[in-house]
């Protein structure tokens, strides 16, 4: 089996910055809790100079989809619960 080169490597750094970019929730082109791959690193994929080096890309990619679309429930989940504390205190304010 072939060792990915230092290249891979600089890449899947490259591509978890793409990753949490794509997860920014005002640029959201597609929701980020489909099972669509993410398309910020089609362009680095496409330069990839092997097939081998193409798959392992894109184990990449896969990889930090999973971790951003599990962040971004997270995220959403304590964005939910602080909507309803925010509501809450807003209704105690509003009571004599």
């Amino acid at each position: 089996m072939k060792v990915p080169s230092p290249f891979v490597a600089v890449v899947a750094l490259l591509m978890a910055g793409a990753g949490l970019a794509a997860c920014d929730g005002h640029n959201r082109r597609a929701s980020p809790l489909t099972a669509e791959p993410s398309h910020a690193a089609d362009a680095i994929l496409e330069k990839a100079a092997t097939p081998e080096e193409q798959h392992a890309l894109e184990r990449v990619r896969d990889e930090i989809d999973l971790e951003m679309r599990e962040r971004v429930r997270v995220l959403d989940a304590e964005i939910q619960a602080l909507k309803r504390e925010n509501e809450e205190l807003r209704r105690m304010l509003r009571e004599p």
